[in-house]
């Protein structure tokens, strides 16, 4: 039993310099992109929500009606996860590590 805990502590050993620094390079990738998506995001909302003040109000009584603003808040919140996720798998490839001995 204590071989099998000496060579788990081995091995993780010869891991972990790898696999901390692919996973803050990856989220630090992903950082980064998800504050740009962001503030684009918040520029594309500012945008729709001046714009709208403009319409008449039957337009946006229909808009009301059939729920576009929740439509809107769900494509803008899943480009956004979208951005995180491609942030993170960009830099380092966080969903594609390979285990093994680190790369001298």
């Amino acid at each position: 039993m204590p071989f099998l805990i000496q060579a788990f502590f081995t091995a993780l050993a010869t891991l972990l310099p790898s696999l901390v620094s692919k996973v803050l390079v990856g989220l630090g990738f992903g950082y980064v992109t998800y504050e740009l998506g962001s503030f684009g995001i918040d520029y594309i909302f500012n945008l729709i929500v001046t714009n709208a003040a403009t319409l008449p109000v039957e337009v946006i009584a229909v808009f009301n009606y059939a729920k576009l603003d929740q439509a809107i808040g769900f494509m803008l919140g899943a480009y956004a996860a979208a951005l995180t996720i491609r942030g993170l798998t960009s830099g380092g490839s966080v969903t594609k590590m390979k285990l093994g001995a680190p790369n001298s």
